[in-house]
């Protein structure tokens, strides 16, 4: 899902310098944190259920040699 925003000056501002000084890497995923903060503040979102969706991802069990290996795969891809 896309959703258009319209922002006014200082709005645009915070997020154009949130993402130079290097907390995010991009204007939309600072706005998609402060939209995520915005609801935690409100009591819409509690932090153990925001938490327990980030740790609730399956995670890739990975050896350092496997990992190596498909660092180096995607680089001589190039």
């Amino acid at each position: 899902m896309s959703t258009a925003i319209k922002l006014y000056k200082a709005e645009e501002d915070v997020l154009k310098k949130m993402v130079k000084v290097g907390l995010f890497p991009n204007q939309d995923e600072a706005a998609r944190a402060a939209i995520i903060k915005y609801a935690s503040d409100m009591g819409i979102f509690s932090p153990q259920m925001l938490w327990n969706k980030i740790t609730g991802h399956k995670k890739r069990k990975i050896t350092p040699e496997q990992l190596m290996k498909d660092l180096e795969a995607i680089e001589n891809e190039t």
